[in-house]
């Protein structure tokens, strides 16, 4: 099942470009199988990085609280 969610996210660079950001993509799958142990949770990182898709210089910094509040 695809959540097909995306966030609007500025860069850092001169321009402040708006980056869409695919969810899907930047969040791993968790494959939870059954055992006698319980799995391990993942949590949502604290904070990616990622390079602004319009200019060099430009950094995209998505947080924690910005991926709960859009998937919840």
């Amino acid at each position: 099942m695809a959540m097909l969610k995306t966030i609007k996210v500025t860069c850092t660079g001169a321009a402040h470009h708006v980056n869409e950001i695919d969810l899907d993509k930047l969040l791993k799958p968790v494959i939870v199988t059954r055992s006698a142990t319980p799995p391990q949770i993942q949590e949502v990182p604290a904070r990616s990085v990622l390079h602004c898709q319009f200019c060099p210089e430009g950094k995209v910094v998505i947080t924690r609280a910005m991926v709960e509040d859009a998937t919840a």
